[in-house]
């Protein structure tokens, strides 16, 4: 945060001391410049806090979407969200997992919105979800799953295999000790078969 912090300190700075009389076109593309650099530090600043609080740009996304469905949702909050530039390459990635994503309008400010709050449960369950999962350790591979599937839960095989490691359940714990509200058989066994999880709530 504190990388974010300056990074956005620096950019009013410059706008603060740039002079505003008889401003010269040269002078404000100088301003401008600098105030791009602050801008891309910023965007750094918030992906390092994004990755160490969710995980991937992808999961983010998909968490502020089910976070708000229905709802219209700008190009602006969603970049601000995933925190890279290609943002909307991985709401089209989300599209192809069978999430109901519109864009409402054309044009770079048309806004998004989540037609459905969840997949359907086949949809959820399919290999193709499971081969869709992505991130760049196990744990970032799990909540991105149980995101995508929740309400439903999930299997020890589903699980182990999104995980791509043996040790899944010590992850699993992790997340829960993170924040994460992840629920087993003990937890609601009317509900939860023995030995499947599910992501209960979406707010970590």
């Amino acid at each position: 945060m504190e990388k974010l912090e300056q990074s956005l300190k620096n950019a009013l700075g410059i706008v603060q001391n740039t002079q505003r009389e008889n401003l010269r076109p040269i002078d404000w593309l100088d301003t401008a410049a600098k105030v791009g650099t602050c801008l891309a530090e910023s965007r750094d600043a918030l992906a390092e806090v994004r990755q160490d609080v969710i995980g991937g740009a992808r999961t983010a996304l998909l968490l502020y979407f089910r976070s708000h469905p229905g709802e219209k949702v700008s190009p602006q909050e969603l970049e601000g969200v995933a925190a890279i530039r290609a943002w909307a390459r991985r709401i089209r990635e989300l599209r192809a997992v069978g999430w109901d994503i519109d864009t409402l309008g054309s044009g770079a400010e048309a806004p998004y919105r989540l037609n459905a709050p969840q997949l359907e449960e086949s949809v959820a369950s399919s290999e193709t979800t499971i081969a869709s999962v992505g991130g760049t350790n196990s744990a970032e591979r799990l909540i991105e799953y149980l995101l995508h599937i929740s309400p439903w839960p999930a299997s020890p095989q589903q699980l182990e295999r999104v995980a791509k490691t043996p040790t899944w359940r010590q992850e699993l714990r992790e997340l829960i000790d993170q924040g994460w509200l992840i629920q087993s058989h003990d937890d609601s066994p009317e509900e939860i078969p023995p030995g499947h999880y599910r992501l209960a709530n979406l707010e970590a």
